[in-house]
C-alpha cells in the first residue's frame, strides 16, 4: 500500500480492509455512494491481499451465472437425509 492511503486508512479516512470486505456486495451490485465506491476501489488498487481477494469474489459470482443444474446422485441425498435424521433429530415434512 501506498504511505498516503496507510495513512489515511489509520486516521479513519480511507476503508480498511475489514470495511472494504463489508460493502463487496454492494459493489458488485452498484449500490454504493460514489464516494465510497471511489475509496473501495482506491483500496482494492492498493491493496495486494483485498484485489486478489476481490477477484476470487467476483470470479465465482462469474462461475455461478455460468453454472449448470447439478444432478446429485440418489445414494448422496439418501446418505445425506439418513445421516441428518440419525444426528441431527431432522424430521421430513
Amino acid at each position: 500500500m501506498k504511505p498516503l492511503i496507510i495513512l489515511k486508512t489509520m486516521l479513519g479516512l480511507a476503508p480498511n480492509c475489514k470495511k472494504v470486505n463489508d460493502f463487496l456486495a454492494d459493489y458488485v451490485d452498484g449500490t454504493l455512494p460514489e464516494k465510497t465506491q471511489q475509496q473501495f476501489e482506491e483500496h482494492i488498487g492498493m491493496c495486494k491481499c483485498c484485489g486478489i481477494y476481490f477477484d476470487q469474489y467476483r470470479a465465482t459470482i462469474d462461475l455461478m451465472k455460468e453454472g449448470q443444474e447439478v444432478q446429485i446422485p440418489s445414494e448422496l441425498v439418501e446418505h445425506t437425509m439418513s445421516f441428518l435424521r440419525k444426528n441431527a433429530n431432522f424430521t421430513r415434512k
